[in-house]
């Protein structure tokens, strides 16, 4: 797992490639993970706050609906990062159902066909539910 400081390096990456009101956004998710963490026995702060940051790092490829969150599964998978590039697909069905999201689906039938999949059988655990 990416510690805060790479994870934050990300973030800044991505701020470059795709400046936008969604760097501001991962940062609170990251911070408030983070506060929320601290006070849970069971989750790790330092993980959480990574999590929060990173779940939407799919918007440095730029403005996307759904795609968003395909295209931060498939970076950080690229990296070999796969607690986060599942957070990156979870954080947008906390109802385990594609039909839940509002928005548009701006993929491939194939992607959606993979999306529907993964989240359908992801098992989802206190960090998913976090973020």
């Amino acid at each position: 797992m990416l510690n805060p400081k790479e994870a934050e390096k990300e973030l800044e990456i991505g701020a470059k490639l795709n400046p936008g009101p969604w760097v501001k956004h991962s940062m609170s998710v990251g911070l408030n993970a983070k506060l929320i963490a601290d006070k849970i026995d069971i989750l790790d702060s330092n993980k959480a706050y990574v999590m929060g940051l990173l779940h939407d790092i799919g918007r440095r490829a730029g403005i996307k609906s759904i795609m968003h969150t395909i295209d931060g599964y498939d970076y950080m998978m690229s990296l070999n990062e796969k607690e986060i590039g599942k957070i990156c697909l979870t954080h947008s069905y906390p109802i385990q159902d594609v039909n839940t999201f509002f928005g548009k689906f701006d993929c491939t039938e194939e992607q959606k066909v993979f999306l529907c999949s993964f989240i359908k059988n992801a098992v989802y655990d206190d960090y998913d539910r976090l973020i």
